[in-house]
């Protein structure tokens, strides 16, 4: 089905790569779960970036203003705060808020920075969608349980058609991924009808359309 889908789309689609920062990588660099998602994640993109003509490609990365946090509330036990906290200061200019060196970059992708979990939270995500008449959003990214699902139920409700690549996602701490994977795309994406595919069958598509 997802074959036949996407290239009826007439290639109205874009590649979401969802934090693959150095500051995530390296917490999860040395994990089994870790390195097969890099492994994964750099074949998928190397494989996008010799794609002719190359689809719209946006990597997004997750940092503040300075140190001192700012987008932050100062309340120590919010949310979000919680949820980031631990990792580092996640500053803008850090080299930790870069994309990871092992994934290629270049001056043809889109780079944006946000400043939640959703993608296109503090930045020009939607408007670019919009400009490009983007219709379909193939995602991969880190965390599953934090950027990867607060992406998809944003966009869905924005009547994006979502594809989720189940090999290029990841939850942290990584050893969790397994148990999440099982519920949030074993169950829980089907009833908001997003496709799950494997990374086989989105290089598969890939190299049709």
């Amino acid at each position: 089905m997802f074959p036949t889908a996407l290239e009826s789309l007439n290639k109205k689609y874009a590649i979401l790569n969802l934090d693959w920062m150095t500051i995530l990588i390296d917490a999860v660099k040395n994990t089994p779960e870790g390195q097969e998602f890099i492994t994964n994640c750099s074949r998928w993109n190397d494989a996008v970036h010799v794609k002719s003509p190359r689809p719209m490609t946006i990597f997004t990365t997750l940092f503040f203003s300075n140190k001192s946090q700012p987008e932050l509330h100062k309340n120590g036990e919010a949310p979000f705060t919680k949820q980031v906290k631990g990792y580092g200061l996640f500053e803008a200019g850090s080299l930790g808020v870069e994309i990871d060196p092992r994934f290629l970059v270049d001056e043809n992708d889109i780079v944006l920075q946000k400043t939640r979990w959703y993608a296109g939270a503090g930045n020009a995500l939607e408007q670019i969608l919009r400009a490009q008449n983007v219709d379909t959003v193939i995602i991969s990214g880190l965390s599953l349980s934090g950027a990867v699902m607060s992406t998809i139920y944003h966009l869905v409700d924005l009547d994006y058609k979502i594809y989720d690549i189940s090999d290029n996602v990841l939850e942290l701490p990584a050893k969790e991924t397994a148990v999440y994977s099982k519920f949030l795309l074993g169950s829980l994406l089907g009833k908001l009808n997003v496709e799950i595919i494997s990374l086989e069958e989105a290089l598969r598509i890939l190299g049709k359309c």
